[in-house]
């Protein structure tokens, strides 16, 4: 306890209060939010989420969402305790995703104030695709959003996935000296759990991590080959338990389906429903885009070859593979490119910070104007992605349809 205490800092400040009652609101207003798309209230907030509440004898219970769903509801048959469910998900997400920018902020050397710390793992959660009145009126559909409001799924595998993320990293730095048993521990049930709540994190990342393992096999040449093939093999097991359940849960989803639903490669398909492809992928990344454009050296670094892998594996199952049969447009193969967005954000924004406040003067050296211009533009950029996003949270607290 010591420990954690020394290194996230932990000595209570009034600004750790504000903080607080912040997520006190946000959980009081997404409960009832989510109690409201459980039972439709007026008819309005659609969203997955009443598929699970309201079908529970229908929905697969291998799924953490429908088991999870079926336990609460069991209760006392009302819906509040699921969306009490919903809305703390939201709110340690918010946590989660406040000590991932943390651990990226300290890795790049800046010691932020933990009220700007705070106030960033916000903006990761409230951020999307930017809405331009006129040109690309898209909030959600038509969009590569990174978080969606109307899917309990997605919302839990985000929050397993973030936690999931931070363990694996703080394993990769030394994982070649020494594994550490409680953090491996960890990671093997977080990575589980989000397998439980939805596949698509582990597919993006477990192949991201197999080419950074066998690049570490290979040129890692300052440990013995056979200590990186012993520790690559222990990390690499962590996966396993995730890896299985995944087998299941596939077995279970397509066995004696009707519509003979599967997988198949249809390239580009979800990309031409789309008028503006390429204005639509700078909209939704606009900051990320701008932000690695002006650091692709940080490539060259495993943190980054992580995030950056999981968001191409995301986007390469989204453009080349779609299920088949009556499942063709329900466009499951996104979330996996989803989650990839949202973590690479992250990781845009702890390295957006890093630039601003770099002190040797070694980022855009000799260039102050082009600095300058850099900063003012990924500003506007993530202004633009936030307002979006809050408009688009304030019409879905008032029952508007998410596909918007």
């Amino acid at each position: 306890m010591d420990r954690f205490r020394r290194e996230y800092n932990i000595t209570l400040k009034k600004t750790d209060l504000i903080y607080t009652a912040i997520l006190v609101c946000l959980f009081a207003l997404f409960t009832e939010f989510f109690y409201r798309q459980c039972v439709r209230y007026n008819d309005l907030y659609i969203s997955d989420t009443i598929v699970y509440a309201q079908h529970i004898g229908d929905v697969n219970n291998s799924r953490m969402v429908g088991w999870l769903f079926a336990k609460l509801h069991a209760i006392n048959g009302e819906y509040y305790e699921i969306a009490l469910f919903m809305s703390l998900v939201v709110v340690a997400t918010i946590v989660a995703c406040y000590f991932l920018i943390d651990y990226l902020l300290r890795r790049e050397g800046v010691d932020l104030q933990r009220w700007k710390v705070q106030m960033m793992s916000f903006i990761a959660l409230f951020s999307s695709a930017i809405y331009l009145p006129g040109i690309y009126e898209h909030f959600y559909s038509g969009t590569w959003s990174k978080y969606s409001w109307q899917s309990p799924t997605q919302q839990s595998m985000i929050l397993f996935a973030v936690i999931s993320l931070l363990l694996l990293l703080k394993l990769y730095d030394h994982y070649l000296d020494k594994i550490t048993v409680g953090q491996w521990l960890g990671l093997t049930v977080m990575l589980l759990l989000t397998t439980w709540a939805k596949p698509s994190f582990l597919m993006v990342l477990a192949p991201t991590m197999i080419i950074v393992f066998i690049a570490d096999l290979i040129r890692r040449n300052e440990y013995p080959f056979l200590q990186r093939l012993k520790n690559i093999f222990i990390l690499g097991c962590s996966f396993i338990p995730a890896g299985l359940f995944m087998l299941l849960l596939n077995s279970q989803e397509f066995a004696g389906d009707e519509n003979e639903a599967g997988v198949a490669i249809n390239l580009g398909y979800f990309l031409e429903k789309i008028d503006h492809p390429a204005l639509m992928i700078f909209l939704s990344l606009a900051f990320t885009i701008v932000v690695f454009a002006f650091n692709l050296k940080k490539f060259k670094e495993r943190t980054y070859q992580i995030f950056g892998g999981m968001l191409l594996f995301g986007v390469a199952q989204y453009t080349i593979l779609v299920e088949t049969g009556s499942r063709i447009n329900h466009g499951n193969f996104s979330w996996g490119r989803e989650v990839g967005e949202f973590m690479i954000f992250m990781a845009a924004l702890a390295l957006a910070v890093a630039n601003f406040k770099n002190e040797d003067g070694t980022f855009l050296r000799g260039k102050p104007a082009l600095r300058y211009i850099y900063l003012a533009v990924i500003a506007l950029l993530l202004a633009g992605q936030v307002i979006s996003q809050l408009v688009y949270v304030y019409l879905l607290l008032k029952g508007n349809l998410y596909r918007m």
